[in-house]
């Protein structure tokens, strides 16, 4: 006899679950027990840490389970690649009985029929009861010893009453076989398909990006059964989703200052002189990433689609008051070296306050 126990445990702020699940089963290892992480805990890892997902689509059950199990082992080979699921762990084995409609219709049953007298062996008696404290249901169950085997199952026996009117019984298997099968709690459906999802958490330190671009290789070269087709639908391709959205983010952000300054300006040209600054704050954005050896995240990009309306700022400043020199008569050299050297102080006033302001935020410390 077997028991299961679930225990939850809560990790300080910032450790990674994975890392802690692998822990668990390094210090359990010389117990005599089976320890499987909680579906739980890895839609947790999934959301938080990194993560590649498939889903998986085909309209027969058995082909789809076959996929989902093939893709999985295939996963657990590309290197930072920690653990998968199959999306079966919720499975359970279950026997399929296979009726031959011609085989039960030359006995004189029908498919319905059969799997009415199957049932009716297999389904346990229950009444009810009327006692003082009021009805009480009683279900009458045979005790595990005396239980149908898969053997005593198909030795089933049926009547049948042959053309000459005798009765010659036989059992299920003249008419029935018997499978073993994987029987799942839930079944999902994607445009009327059955669908399992494939999930594979990423080794710590490992880049999603990368180790996802192995696994769809690995994936593309199995010959997986007829009839199934999968996508990828991991946190690689959210980022590349919440990417795309940024880039155009950052195009309409570009656009709309551009109008702003146009408006200003009251000239087409002077605004996308002043455009001209934030190529340059992407470098030194790039380059603080380089420094501080952090990828470009999705939380960078943010900053980059901020940088756009902040760093015109100077811009704006310079341009402006050299375009009042012009106004004034004053030559364009001259101009543009009178506006730097007065707009200097101004410039780096306004840029250390943003800066400093800035760098409170990214190192997460109350003001």
């Amino acid at each position: 006899e077997s028991f299961d126990v679930t225990a939850y445990v809560t990790l300080p702020e910032g450790e990674s679950g994975a890392a802690a699940g692998a822990k668990i089963a390094e210090l359990c290892a010389d117990l005599p027990v089976e320890l499987n992480a909680d579906s739980a805990m890895m839609s947790a890892t999934m959301l938080t840490g990194s993560g590649v997902g498939i889903n998986v689509y085909a309209n027969d059950m058995g082909s789809l389970q076959e996929a989902a199990t093939q893709i999985a082992g295939a996963l657990l080979e590309v290197p930072g690649i920690a653990y998968t699921d199959d999306g079966l762990s919720d499975a359970e084995t279950a026997l399929h009985i296979a009726v031959d409609r011609n085989a039960a219709m030359e006995k004189g049953y029908t498919v319905a029929q059969v799997y009415m007298q199957i049932a009716s062996a297999l389904t346990s008696s229950a009444s009810s009861i009327r006692m003082d404290m009021g009805d009480v249901t009683a279900s009458v169950v045979v005790s595990s010893e005396e239980r149908m085997t898969p053997d005593e199952l198909m030795a089933l026996e049926f009547d049948y009453t042959d053309a000459d009117g005798k009765s010659a019984p036989f059992p299920l298997s003249d008419i029935a076989s018997l499978d073993e099968t994987v029987s799942l709690s839930t079944i999902r459906r994607v445009d009327q398909r059955r669908s399992l999802n494939v999930t594979a958490g990423i080794e710590e330190g490992q880049n999603v990006t990368l180790v996802t671009a192995e696994a769809q290789q690995k994936v593309a070269s199995l010959t997986l059964p007829k009839g199934v087709t999968y996508e990828f639908d991991g946190e690689s391709e959210a980022i590349l989703k919440a990417v795309r959205d940024l880039a155009l983010m950052l195009l309409l952000g570009v656009i709309l200052v551009y109008f702003i300054m146009v408006a200003q300006f009251q000239s087409l040209k002077s605004p996308f002189i002043v455009m001209f600054t934030i190529p340059l704050a992407f470098t030194g954005g790039f380059l603080a990433l380089l420094l501080c050896g952090l990828d470009v995240s999705i939380l960078a990009l943010v900053g980059f689609v901020m940088l756009t309306g902040v760093i015109v700022n100077n811009g704006i400043v310079l341009v402006d008051y050299v375009n009042q020199l012009r106004a004034d008569g004053m030559e364009r050299r001259e101009a543009l070296i009178e506006a730097g050297a007065t707009r200097l102080r101004p410039i780096l006033m306004t840029s250390l306050t943003t800066i400093l302001g800035l760098i409170v935020m990214a190192l997460g410390q109350n003001p």
